[in-house]
């Protein structure tokens, strides 16, 4: 199943702006071509998007990130949006257990890859519990958790699917454990995931989407609003030392980061920008710092 396999030695990740060194990706298959697209956008094409893929990967190893490739799973549709299944926190990895039921089996695997990279399993989110990784930022001292807020769609997409209350307080109780407050995220239910719409891009900083996300769960953060419009341009990869990937599409959200000092690597991602998958969600972090 793995292609390549570096191990790694804790602290793992104190926080999602600090240094990448380590992620976990998986190539997008044929099913990319079923999701359904954002409202005025095409299918995406299966074959740009590997090749959209590949120059991710390339940039990341360019920037000195450990890559550890897997294989997707053939029968889901976002087996690739590996950010999904787990939540790495300094002393280890916390394991979701999907909303989407096709996607449990990815944790599974998931876990084998994480056992040959040296990073233990520290917790993982229980049935009935339900919650996604996509749904969780991670600050230095502070957890943030995605709740959905049903309303009717506003950027023509589907209502996401975003755990239940018992997932949530599941993974609450294990943060706090190690001493990091709790904070609940209130996002727009047609939203797919909290990393689509929002990032930590330095310790003070958040890039968000105005009106999808409530901006006040980030009261003690600076804020970057991306223009209406370029809702999913705040899906970007933190790769530390205010550098990030982002999605070149965005055109006028990677002009507003480099005016706040920040270095963009700006690649076309714009395959899985169709279907609201950000660079965010395309690689699972398990090393910063």
């Amino acid at each position: 199943m793995t292609i390549a396999s570096p191990t790694f030695e804790a602290p793992y990740v104190r926080a999602d702006f600090a240094p990448l060194s380590g992620v976990v990706v998986a190539p997008p298959t044929r099913t990319i071509e079923t999701v359904a697209p954002t409202h005025g956008e095409a299918h995406a094409i299966a074959a740009r998007a590997a090749d959209q893929f590949e120059i991710l990967v390339g940039r990341l190893g360019a920037a000195g990130v450990k890559v550890v490739r897997v294989e997707p799973n053939p029968a889901t549709p976002l087996s690739w949006a590996c950010a999904d299944c787990a939540v790495l926190f300094a002393d280890g990895a916390f394991l979701m257990r999907p909303s989407d039921v096709r996607r449990r089996a990815e944790v599974a695997m998931l876990e084998e890859v994480l056992e040959r990279a040296n990073i233990p399993v520290v917790g993982r989110i229980e049935a009935p519990g339900l919650l996604d990784g996509g749904d969780v930022l991670l600050a230095s001292k502070t957890l943030y958790v995605a709740r959905s807020k049903p309303r009717q769609a506003e950027i023509g997409i589907p209502a996401g699917l975003h755990g239940n209350a018992l997932g949530r307080a599941q993974l609450a109780d294990y943060a706090r454990s190690k001493q990091l407050a709790v904070v609940e995220v209130a996002i727009a239910g047609e939203v797919p995931r909290l990393r689509s719409v929002a990032s930590l891009v330095d310790e003070g900083t958040l890039l968000f989407a105005p009106g999808l996300v409530d901006a006040g769960a980030f009261s003690d953060l600076q804020t970057i609003e991306v223009p209406r419009g370029e809702d999913f341009g705040a899906g970007v990869l933190a790769l530390g030392n205010r550098r990030v990937i982002a999605n070149l599409r965005f055109r006028q959200t990677i002009p507003l980061l480099r005016k706040a000092k920040f270095a963009v690597d700006a690649i076309d991602l714009w395959e899985f920008g169709k279907i609201g998958v950000t660079p965010a969600s395309l690689a699972l972090a398990i090393k910063r710092g």
